[in-house]
């Protein structure tokens, strides 16, 4: 038996293959579509990123600001501390040397 053609199946074998194509580029439109969505949801979280960068970077500048005051004031805290216990050793001294007189004076009260 000798195969024939015939130009009614092979017009439907054409017409399938163009229906494939038409599929393959709606769904290619489709991805190009979401590509470009997701693009601009990139850009957008880029920049949102960009945004709390800077501001994270300016919470930094300030916390370390912050610190810096805070060690300032810290070392002023000791060093009035330093003064401050300095002073209350020299009147324990001062009362010391006070009391010792003074005990030396009664001696001398009594012995007279």
């Amino acid at each position: 038996m000798e195969a024939k053609s015939n130009p009614e199946s092979e017009a439907q074998g054409t017409s399938l293959d163009t229906s494939g194509f038409e599929v393959t580029a709606d769904r290619l439109e489709q991805l190009m579509k979401s590509m470009e969505v997701l693009l601009s949801d990139v850009e957008q979280l880029r920049g949102h990123c960009s945004h709390q960068a800077t501001e994270l970077m300016r919470a930094a500048v300030e916390l370390r600001q912050q610190q810096d005051e805070l060690k300032e004031g810290y070392s002023e805290l000791s060093r009035e501390m330093q003064q401050i216990m300095d002073s209350v050793d020299d009147l324990f001294s001062t009362k010391s040397a006070f009391e010792a007189k003074e005990k030396q004076a009664q001696k001398l009260n009594r012995q007279l």
